[in-house]
Order: C-alpha cells, then sequence, then structure tokens
C-alpha cells in the first residue's frame, strides 16, 4: 500500500467504511456481524493484502462450524469450551470461520472443520475433521470409534432379547453397522440398515417384529421418536431407541434417550490436539454406553402393535 510497507488494521476498517472494532470482530470472529459488512471487510483485506496475524510463533486455529444444529443446544458450548481451553494451554489462537474465503484470508496453521457442513475447505495446511473421515493425505479426523461402537450397542441389545434391530442411517453402512451385524449374527440376531428417510411401514415390514431401532447419527433420532409416536409405540414397553450420538445430544432429547458415544467436550479436546500436532492423524474415541429409560427388555408379543 503507498506510504506504508504494512497494512493496518486501522486502514483495513477505514477502506470498508466501518468501525476498527467492527473489523476486528470480523477477522475473529467473537461477535456476530451482518453478512454485508463481513463481505466488505473481507473484501477490503483482500483488496489491501492486510495480514490478519501479527504475533509470530502463534498457531492460528480455524474453525468451522457445522450447517445445522444437530448435537442440540449444549454440544457447541461444550465443544467450543474444550477445544478453547486447549487451544489457550498451547497459547494459540481460535478463530470461528462462517466460509471456507474467511478461512483462506485468515491464513490458519489448522482449520477444523465440524460435521456436518457444505464448505469445500481447500487449503494446504491439515484439516481435522469432526465426525468425518480422513479425505487426503495430512488431513485428519475425530469421531467415536464407530466400530466398537457397534459392538457394544448389538451386545446391549441382545442382552435385552432384542432379536431384530432396525438402524437408521444418514449415509451407507459404515463400520458401526458392519460390527453390529457380525455381532448380531453370533448371537442369532438380525440388524435390518434403512437410510434415512424411511416410512414407517418400511421401517417396520418384515416377517420378524422389530423390537429396537438405533438411529446411527444425531440428527435422526427426533424424527426417529416422530415415527414411532405417529404409529402409537410406546417407549420402550414396546419398542427400544438407542443413539448413536454425543452425550449432550442424547440429554436434550427430552426424558432421556439411551446413547453410546462421547461428550462434546472430548470431542473438542481430541480435535484441537490433532490440529496443534504437526501432522494430525485420526483419533478414535472410545464409546460410553449411557442406559436411560428409552430401552427395555424386548417386546414379548408376535407383532409390533399399531394404532
Amino acid at each position: 500500500m503507498e506510504g506504508s510497507d504494512v497494512v493496518t488494521l486501522a486502514q483495513v476498517a477505514r477502506h470498508a467504511g466501518v468501525a476498527t472494532s467492527t473489523a476486528s470482530y470480523v477477522l475473529s470472529g467473537k461477535r456476530s456481524i451482518s453478512a454485508a459488512t463481513r463481505r466488505r471487510v473481507e473484501e477490503s483485506v483482500r483488496q489491501l493484502g492486510y495480514a490478519p496475524r501479527s504475533l509470530p510463533n502463534v498457531k492460528l486455529i480455524a474453525l468451522v462450524l457445522p450447517d445445522r444444529a444437530d448435537g442440540g443446544p449444549g454440544w457447541l458450548g461444550a465443544f467450543l469450551s474444550a477445544a478453547t481451553a486447549l487451544a489457550r494451554q498451547a497459547g494459540a489462537d481460535l478463530v470461528i470461520c462462517p466460509s471456507a474465503e474467511s478461512v483462506r484470508l485468515r491464513n490458519p496453521d489448522a482449520v477444523i472443520v465440524v460435521a456436518p457442513t457444505t464448505a469445500p475447505v481447500d487449503v494446504s495446511v491439515p484439516v481435522v475433521r469432526v465426525g468425518g473421515t480422513p479425505d487426503r493425505s495430512g488431513h485428519g479426523a475425530v469421531d467415536v470409534d464407530r466400530a466398537e461402537a457397534g459392538v457394544r450397542c448389538a451386545e446391549y441389545l441382545a442382552d435385552l432379547g432384542h432379536r431384530t434391530i432396525a438402524v437408521v442411517h444418514g449415509g451407507g453402512p459404515d463400520a458401526f453397522v458392519h460390527s453390529a451385524r457380525a455381532v448380531a449374527e453370533r448371537r442369532g440376531t438380525t440388524v435390518r440398515c434403512h437410510a434415512w428417510p424411511v416410512t414407517p411401514d418400511d421401517l417396520f415390514a418384515g416377517p420378524a417384529p422389530v423390537t429396537a431401532v438405533v438411529a446411527a447419527d444425531g440428527h435422526l433420532v427426533a424424527p426417529v421418536l416422530a415415527h414411532l409416536g405417529r404409529r402409537h409405540l410406546r417407549v420402550p414397553r414396546d419398542i427400544s431407541v438407542v443413539a448413536l450420538c454425543a452425550d449432550e445430544t442424547a440429554e436434550a432429547l427430552g426424558p432421556g434417550v439411551t446413547s453410546i458415544g462421547t461428550s462434546a467436550a472430548e470431542l473438542g479436546r481430541a480435535a484441537m490436539d490433532l490440529a496443534l500436532a504437526e501432522a494430525p492423524g485420526a483419533t478414535a474415541l472410545p464409546p460410553r454406553l449411557t442406559v436411560r429409560p428409552s430401552t427395555g427388555p424386548a417386546w414379548s408379543g408376535t407383532d409390533v402393535p399399531v394404532a
């Protein structure tokens, strides 16, 4: 920029026509700023060549939040609190980015992307995906150990006498489904898979009555419970429900859904730990089975009751 070798935040603010504090909030992500103002500031950053990071030797970790709040009201707070605390201990900065463009403008050392998100984060620095799998070399992932979760879930329901279990998932069968089926085969139990959306008729079709339903993604728990309610099925007397989700998600679902998973805080710490590493890999957190009122012994009738 003419007359100066270093572009300052104040110059960016003047160029964008906003207060310096507003420009700072846009770049730090610490306050909600309107989309129009954010775009003006980001365009000024790009035109002036401003480098937001002014402190040498301080790692900057960018966080891309999910497109929808599947985890419930307590999930995000617990995740952010744990991730921020670990970043602070390591002397790193954490900035929330609403878009892939925001990530590129901030030039971070690593990026944490929380699924589900449609933001195409294409950067040259390591990316850690929470609730996902590594997509290329140098990137990492953190999630509950879905294979072990499948084992624990199938063993638990088989011990309760359930012989036909329906698993509802948001994608194709994964490690959770494969391991649950392996246990089911050994225990004389059948695991049937259904990709969401699924109709109640399809969910309960088949010669053997379904006595337990597993929501294999956190955002499917509420619609699955709604399906059961429309058929006037009583949980857990008529049918048991288990969710593969974080503790905070299960606790937000009314009277209590039996869950298998981990906590948002554990995910936040693990994700930040990977982001701070030189070459992040994959971390599979051990699943924890928490029994709540949504599960019980298998219904002993000859068919699933309907209204």
